[in-house]
């Protein structure tokens, strides 16, 4: 049975926080949950970047062309291109796009963009007047093209309701993850483990929390690297028939007379002949020699079959009882790193920048538990009467009083969402104007059905 309670702490300058604490369940009963895609969740994704993300920073942006291709649409345009045979609509449209503005054929006028192309015009015109595709314009002289992906939908909307969910995994959302024209938004990446298989692989060497056969759980660093992967029947090891490239250590990929294989999650979504790819910001790339189909495929990792449970998001704020005063896993800072990385404008203090936050752990007696610290308002903050935020090490700090064995932090911000039977017992920071929460689209979570 799940056993779900609040704890509220005030601070002395009249500020308070709130934690939503959710414990009672098997390692068992959890499971990754894609929610279902909904018009809804792209008109969402549209107006966050119309009222929160364009207005914040307009310098730093162009004109956005935002779409999303439903699948009874089919793409007039050809798979096979400059970067690879392709197998994602969103990204055969968005390589179109590029290509002709790139070429000069588009370009950005006023608060919209003018296509030469008479095919493509046509085609942005429909979309347009159907609902998939729009324009955003900020005040760079510049046109960037943000695909959605097919996964991204609300959480809430689960079928059948479970009993418990949450959001989990980073996803890409910032106009600086896409810095690969592999790359659609609304991508979750990070390891997802059930039962010894593999949904999405550990990337960014950051630490992950795994639970073995037994029951006992870890928290240690763990690369794809360490993985072998399994497509077509053909079985690709890193340094052995394959080389296996990802960030941040590498943005291309070398030259070569053979195929690179762009891997995002389970699935093959591009071959690229000869080498010199752009790495994907939510994938890896895998480079060989081997004679193999330019096919759709899915993917298999091996390697982790002896855990039954394991994600990797942020970093752990308590590992082996004791509490994390720094950023213990990499993460993407623009004035060090040569080659980015998602989440690309993820607030680095540790101590001090406060925000939602989720969390994953494991109790004294290696039973799951999940944290909530609930957020103020964006549109305002009501000193005393919401919540303030943690920071991660407010985080740890609590954590840590909990008597936890690990805790590790999850995709935070907007996105921190905990429903119970469907519902929210605290507030989301996205709000409407009335103030009203507005939940945020994800792409990946935890349910609990038990």
């Amino acid at each position: 049975m799940i056993e779900t309670q609040i704890i509220t702490e005030r601070y002395e300058n009249q500020e308070m926080q709130r934690y939503q604490i959710a414990k009672g369940f098997d390692w068992s009963n959890i499971s990754f949950q894609i929610p279902p895609f909904s018009r809804e969740a792209y008109e969402e994704f549209v107006r966050m970047y119309e009222a929160f993300i364009i207005p914040k920073h307009r310098s730093w942006y162009g004109a956005l062309v935002i779409f999303h291709l439903p699948k009874d649409i089919t793409v007039p345009f050809k798979a096979q291109t400059d970067i690879g045979t392709l197998f994602d609509p969103q990204l055969i449209l968005a390589s179109e796009l590029e290509r002709q503005y790139k070429a000069g054929l588009i370009k950005k006028d006023n608060n919209t963009i003018v296509i030469s192309d008479k095919a493509l015009n046509e085609f942005v015109s429909y979309l347009i007047k159907e609902g998939h595709l729009t324009i955003l314009c900020g005040d760079k002289d510049c046109i960037s093209i943000l695909p959605v992906s097919d996964t991204f939908g609300y959480l809430s909307q689960t079928k059948p309701t479970p009993k418990l969910s949450v959001n989990s995994h980073f996803f890409t959302m910032d106009i600086f993850d896409h810095d690969s024209p592999y790359d659609t938004f609304g991508v979750s990446y990070g390891l997802a483990l059930k039962n010894g298989s593999l949904t999405q692989p550990p990337l960014f060497y950051r630490e992950a929390l795994l639970v073995d056969k037994s029951g006992k759980s870890y928290v240690r660093k763990i690369s794809v690297t360490e993985l072998s992967v399994k497509i077509n029947g053909t079985t690709f090891k890193d340094g052995e028939n394959s080389a296996f490239y990802q960030r941040p250590v590498d943005r291309v990929t070398p030259k070569t007379s053979g195929t690179d294989i762009v891997i995002i999650g389970n699935k093959v979504i591009a071959y690229h002949k000869g080498g010199e790819t752009i790495i994907p910001s939510s994938g890896f790339v895998i480079q060989t020699n081997e004679n193999i189909p330019f096919v759709e495929a899915e993917v298999i990792y091996g390697g982790l079959e002896d855990y039954i449970f394991g994600i990797q998001v942020g970093s752990a704020v308590v590992k082996d009882f004791n509490k994390i005063c720094e950023l213990s896993s990499p993460f993407y800072d623009i004035e060090v790193d040569p080659i980015s990385y998602p989440p690309t404008l993820y607030p680095l203090d540790y101590d001090n920048a406060r925000a939602p936050r989720m969390a994953i752990g494991a109790t004294n007696d290696d039973k799951p538990i999940l944290i909530w610290a609930e957020g103020c308002s964006k549109l305002r903050y009501d000193i005393g009467n919401e919540s303030a935020g943690t920071s991660l090490l407010e985080l740890a700090d609590f954590g840590y009083r909990q008597g936890l064995k690990h805790l590790v932090n999850l995709d935070g911000g907007g996105s921190a969402e905990m429903f119970i039977d469907a519902k929210a017992m605290m507030h989301v920071s996205d709000r409407h104007p009335d103030n009203s929460d507005s939940e945020r689209p994800v792409p990946m979570g935890l349910i609990i059905r038990v």
